[in-house]
């Protein structure tokens, strides 16, 4: 007798008839079984994983030497019946304490006000939108540029990889 067989329903509420030692040894029985062929599939999946990510590091390191440009941050690599397109992400961060060196700096040479059109001022310093463009219409002393430079910390992101099947 399994384990559904031992409930039923009455005024809305499941409840179970006392098990059988035979009942229980069988839930048990089927429980560890399951049990087992989880932790086999849990094995099997670490033994596949460590060379489907070194297939997918090969993949990415080809597509970045010798794919063709696909789209902004993207990379397209063409086979007989597949192609394999990688997209190179980053994201950029701001460091508050370079914000704050480069606006000490901006004070002290009289451009004060540029702070406020390169960098929104919420808790913390936010690139504008607009940011590059401003810098690049404005000449800025060379310490000054590289103190804006070191206010942007750039971070790669794991490349996204997409292998598909081409459609005739």
């Amino acid at each position: 007798m399994g384990y559904e067989e031992l409930c039923y329903e009455s005024e809305g509420r499941i409840k179970l008839d006392p098990p059988t030692p035979a009942s229980v040894d069988e839930l048990a029985k089927d429980y560890l079984e399951l049990k087992d062929k989880l932790l086999q599939a849990q094995l099997e999946v670490r033994a596949l994983q460590e060379p489907l990510d070194k297939k997918a590091d090969e993949l990415r390191e080809l597509v970045r030497e010798h794919g063709s440009a696909h789209a902004e941050k993207s990379k397209l690599l063409h086979g007989i019946s597949y192609e394999v397109m990688c997209s190179f992400g980053q994201s950029v961060s701001i460091d508050a304490a370079a914000v704050e060196t480069f606006r000490e700096a901006l004070v002290k040479s009289k451009q004060a006000r540029l702070l406020k059109r390169i960098y929104q001022k919420t808790i913390r310093w936010t690139l504008a939108p607009d940011a590059s463009a401003i810098i690049r219409n404005f000449t800025l002393a060379p310490k000054l540029s590289g103190l804006f430079a070191a206010c942007q910390v750039v971070k790669d992101k794991t490349p996204t990889l997409i292998v598909r099947e081409k459609n005739a």
